[in-house]
């Protein structure tokens, strides 16, 4: 600052700007922790190697923010033109909906590298997560927590949002039609799509009975109800029938494959004005949500009453055995898959034992194996806790009545996979659970524990060694493997005391 000759100040700086700055660099915070980790020792399994690549196709949805424009720096040279202009908060918000059922498990990994990838996307204000809990392991809790919807402003049409649900839609809350009326309310005020973590080909496993359709959105990023919708020429093909007319006034809500094609393929309806084919369902309004109790939300009505693992919708019919739930998922399974479950069956249950057993003992596999598994109708599930939360030795699923019997019976070399299985839990889980330490010895050497104190917190890992020495000893030892499942039957039937634990 200097003095000008007449007396008077001249100001030859620029005053200091104290308003708010924004950057579009990457956001400083890491993405949310939503789901437990293993301890450091443990191999982490590998996510498959699309997801990453598959959230980079939503940087095409750059295009509908004008503020990308505005902050672009202007040449230099031009008259009056300030190089580095002020920069604006993006304009859009990205909401992922993640579901959370018991078949979720074995893509945790995926969605995860897929949601730290999306924070990585600069031109999105805020990336909030919303949980799904499709599998209803609480009965009391929503499928949706009103906190969680709250807070990310779904609804509200002051903000603008694009909100992607993230499921394998096998959770029971999927079969009814108050879970899709709830999506398709949203997608009347916002775009929303369905991205399913299974390949095209195996959706018909799940609940979503989608339809190729033409669509075309005349407002860029503009809601679902916005959208043109034309029948392909080519629909009916298969079925030389005409292809059935979209209702009116129905909401059609794309479904896309977790791959980087798929992803690109919508945003390019968002925007752009040309037609687009997509795979979609279809939401009409006299759906069975009219039928929902007054005072109760829409998607509350979709709770689930019993844990249980969801399989893939069947005919009904009588309730089959032991046996016949096994002859029939073996014979439909993939080979890889039937092989890693006969393995698992020398093993307690959860998400981290499933894929350190995989890791160690079937490296081909992958999470579409798991989730065939999850899915396949075998399993019933022990923990009513968030299974996102449970730590690595609390045991969450556990095979049916008889099933685990069936398939240790059908191991090539039952003593050799169940010792080898035995070696992963003993020398993993032994910190935290002792009651399994030395278990790969007592199993190589036939001899169960003469005498155990059973507790909740063991009380699965005694059942899986009870019924692995009823299936590979039936006669040497017998009556140690009797007294051992005497004890195990006195705890639950309440005549031993123990609380049942309350962490998580």
């Amino acid at each position: 600052m200097n003095t000008h000759p007449d007396g008077n100040w001249l100001i030859t700086s620029t005053p200091q700007d104290n308003r708010r700055q924004f950057s579009l660099r990457p956001r400083p915070f890491p993405a949310p922790d939503l789901f437990s980790e293993p301890p450091d020792d443990w191999p982490r399994p590998a996510p498959v190697p699309a997801v990453p690549a598959a959230a980079s196709a939503l940087r095409a949805l750059e295009t509908l923010d004008p503020t990308a424009q505005a902050n672009t720096p202007t040449l230099p040279n031009l008259p009056g033109a300030s190089p580095y202009p002020r920069a604006r908060p993006p304009a859009w918000d990205l909401v992922l909906i993640i579901d959370t059922g018991a078949s979720m498990a074995a893509w945790y990994d995926s969605i995860k590298a897929f949601v730290e990838s999306a924070y990585k996307l600069a031109h999105f204000a805020h990336i909030p997560v919303i949980s799904l809990h499709s599998q209803g392991f609480d009965p009391t809790r929503p499928v949706f927590d009103a906190t969680e919807v709250g807070r990310a402003g779904i609804g509200d049409e002051t903000r603008k949002k694009i909100i992607l649900v993230i499921t394998d839609a096998v959770g029971p809350a999927w079969e009814g039609e108050p879970l899709k009326s709830r999506l398709a309310d949203w997608a009347a005020v916002h775009p929303l799509a369905v991205l399913h973590v299974a390949p095209h080909p195996h959706w018909s496993r799940s609940a979503l009975a989608t339809r190729p359709l033409n669509l075309r959105s005349p407002e860029l990023g503009g809601p679902n109800t916005t959208f043109e919708v034309q029948t392909p020429d080519d629909a009916a093909l298969d079925t030389l029938v005409p292809a059935e007319p979209v209702p009116a006034n129905s909401v059609v809500i794309p479904v896309l494959e977790l791959s980087k094609r798929w992803i690109e393929q919508w945003c390019r309806l968002l925007n752009s004005s040309k037609w687009v084919s997509q795979q979609a369902i279809v939401v009409t309004p006299d759906g069975d949500a009219a039928e929902v109790p007054d005072g109760v939300e829409p998607a509350d009505a979709a709770r689930v009453p019993q844990p249980r693992v969801p399989a893939p919708r069947q005919e009904a019919c009588a309730e089959p055995t032991a046996e016949q739930r096994v002859v029939e998922f073996l014979g439909k399974a993939l080979g890889d898959t039937c092989e890693l479950t006969v393995l698992l069956a020398a093993a307690p249950l959860n998400r981290h034992i499933m894929q350190l057993i995989a890791y160690h003992l079937m490296p081909r596999t992958g999470p579409e194996h798991l989730a065939e598994i999850l899915s396949s109708g075998l399993l019933q599930v022990v923990n009513t806790n968030d299974p996102r939360r449970t730590p690595y030795h609390r045991i969450v699923f556990d095979f049916l009545p008889g099933v685990r019997m069936q398939l240790l019976s059908r191991q090539r070399d039952g003593r050799r996979d169940c010792y080898e299985v035995a070696q992963l839990i003993d020398r993993y889980l032994s910190p935290a659970v002792p009651e399994v330490e030395g278990l790969a010895v007592r199993i190589r050497q036939l001899t169960p524990p003469d005498s155990v104190d059973v507790t909740y917190e063991n009380l699965h890992f005694l059942e899986v060694e009870r019924d692995i020495f009823h299936a590979r000893i039936p006669h040497a030892r017998a009556d140690t493997v009797h007294r051992l499942g005497e004890t195990i039957d006195r705890f639950k039937r309440g005549e031993t005391r123990d609380q049942p634990p309350t962490g998580r």
